[in-house]
């Protein structure tokens, strides 16, 4: 099994899950400040990562395959992190560095555009959005796009896909992506 899970970006900042997934793996991969932020929870074999490349990734997901193998995250894997880089491994998220300073300003994620310009050139174009909503939400402001509504997100969770002019939304706990 693979996980990519995220260890936050300051001490303390792990969840319960991570930890016993962190504790429970034969194989633990990450930077030096990933392994440092999760050193109390590591029983396997420690991996320092020195490479950041798909054929990295490749092998270890055919590791994954194999062995109980975690690769450590800083921040949350799906921020920016090493989440997208993996196809077969479940992801555990973590407290992000957006999280973090977002509290500190006192500002919602939701009132911001958020950008990863990390090692490349910044440029807004086309964006994905992530719709936080309830069931009175009119899903024809996107006429025949395809969707993906998840409702009541780890409570009796349902994930829907398809056409926006196909579904309806049913919860009033409703999260909507919106994307290629």
């Amino acid at each position: 099994m693979l996980r990519i899970i995220g260890v936050g970006i300051c001490e303390g900042q792990i969840t319960e899950r991570a930890k016993d997934m962190i504790f429970s793996a034969e194989v633990v991969y990450g930077s030096e400040r990933a392994l440092k932020l999760a050193e109390k929870w590591i029983r396997g074999e420690k991996v320092l990562l020195k490479k950041f490349s798909r054929e990295v990734y490749a092998e270890i997901e055919k590791e994954g395959e194999k062995r109980d193998v975690a690769v450590l995250s800083t921040g949350d894997p799906m921020v920016a992190g090493l989440g997208k880089f993996f196809r077969k491994a479940e992801i555990e998220p973590g407290i992000s560095s957006v999280q973090l300073a977002l509290s500190k300003l006192r500002i919602d994620l939701c009132e911001v555009l958020v950008v990863n310009a990390h090692g490349k050139r910044f440029e807004i174009g086309k964006r994905d959005l992530l719709i936080l909503t309830d069931k009175n939400f009119d899903l024809s402001v996107f006429g025949d796009k395809q969707i993906v509504i998840i409702e009541d997100i780890c409570s009796g969770e349902k994930i829907k896909k398809g056409l926006a002019s196909d579904l309806k939304v049913e919860s009033n706990n409703v999260i909507i992506y919106v994307g290629d």
